[in-house]
């Protein structure tokens, strides 16, 4: 039964890890395409000669890519910092009652 705990525990912290790697990905390509976005781009502002001045149509859309992908930023990074510490620790875990059971035999001997 333990064993099978354990392979569901795995699962579990190797299913985070993966959503979190998927979620940093999706946010590197938002990134990756604001940053296109603002390379792409002349001036933010347009000014006549009336001095009236009018902003550019992509401004939204790079802080729309910029407000998305912070989150999405964040939450993968916990994703799979979450998941790959999950994953240490039962192993360290495991290791330690593992190294008390062969001490338990020795002195048993």
């Amino acid at each position: 039964m333990q064993w099978v705990e354990r392979q569901h525990f795995h699962h579990r912290s190797a299913l985070m890890q993966g959503w979190g790697a998927v979620l940093l990905l999706v946010a590197c390509g938002l990134w990756v395409r604001l940053g296109f976005l603002m390379w792409d781009q002349d001036d933010s502002f347009y000014c006549s000669r009336a001095s009236i001045c009018e902003l550019d149509g992509t401004m939204p859309t790079q802080l729309i890519l910029l407000a998305v992908s912070a989150p999405l930023s964040v939450a993968g990074s916990a994703l799979l910092v979450a998941g790959s510490a999950r994953r240490q620790t039962t192993e360290h875990v495991l290791r330690v009652i593992e190294m008390q059971q062969s001490e338990e035999r020795a002195r048993r001997k």
